[in-house]
């Protein structure tokens, strides 16, 4: 446990209050010596406990009142005898004491229930306090997530505004094993770097990954193999020093090294 832990364990508290059991003080007085935190701790709380009772007044429990009462020999309603100014020597010192002794009682309640009431509030300060520190992190990591977002949106949108991206449309083929797909390759004439978007595209079983193919002077050149991605999001591939089209096919998990033609799901000619 570190140092911040041990503070808001609550033996702070428990020692000030004297609530903490004797191997607790004799820990907690090793640690105020050797450790400044500890004893800024202890000293902090013993100052707002001190504020607070000055803040603060608590009425002790009217049956308490009683029971001093009777155990001093005295009813409800009785008033204490009065003490002569003037003869100090005929107060006898037995009920003299008993009235002290009820007076420290009285105190003594009234501060223990005041105690636990404080202990109780700081507590329920330090959960809330965690509890308000927890939503924090979490707006922040969301935050951070939208922050991400808004910058791949914006590297998006810049490969769509680039005056040399060439765009190559490839719809599904009728022979597909889903008719309805269609894929978009944004191809950088001067870098010759190949971007891909998933328009539509079927989600695949676990074992298959899709394979992107330039075609070459009539035949089939690997872009790379890519994983399925929902929402708009382009995917960064193999450079293609030139092509005649591209094409999309189903592939076993790693790639092929030449396409299947029954699993292939889009095609597209470069034109321009």
């Amino acid at each position: 446990m570190n140092i911040q832990e041990y503070i808001l364990s609550g033996i702070v508290e428990s020692y000030v209050l004297g609530l903490a059991s004797a191997e607790e003080r004799a820990e907690f007085e090793r640690m105020c010596a050797s450790h400044n935190e500890v004893l800024a701790a202890r000293n902090s709380f013993e100052l707002h406990l001190e504020e607070r009772l000055l803040q603060e007044k608590l009425e002790p429990p009217r049956e308490l009142k009683s029971c001093i009462f009777s155990q001093i020999g005295m009813e409800k309603n009785d008033h204490p005898p009065r003490i002569p100014l003037l003869k100090p020597t005929l107060v006898p010192r037995t009920g003299f004491a008993k009235y002290v002794a009820a007076a420290s009682l009285v105190l003594l309640g009234g501060s223990v229930l005041l105690n636990l009431y404080l202990l109780n509030q700081y507590k329920k300060s330090i959960a809330e306090n965690k509890q308000l520190i927890t939503a924090q992190t979490q707006v922040a990591g969301a935050n951070q997530v939208l922050q991400t977002k808004l910058e791949n949106y914006e590297n998006d949108l810049s490969l769509v505004k680039n005056p040399l991206m060439a765009i190559v449309k490839m719809p599904g083929i009728p022979t597909s094993p889903a008719p309805s797909s269609m894929a978009t390759v944004y191809w950088n004439t001067e870098s010759k770097a190949v971007y891909l978007l998933i328009n539509q595209l079927p989600k695949p079983a676990s074992d298959k990954q899709y394979q992107l193919w330039a075609i070459v002077d009539g035949k089939p050149v690997d872009v790379g193999i890519f994983d399925f991605r929902e929402g708009i999001s382009f995917i960064k591939l193999k450079t293609v020093p030139k092509a005649e089209a591209f094409a999309i096919t189903l592939e076993k998990r790693g790639g092929s090294l030449t396409p299947t033609p029954d699993a292939m799901y889009v095609i597209g000619k470069v034109t321009g």
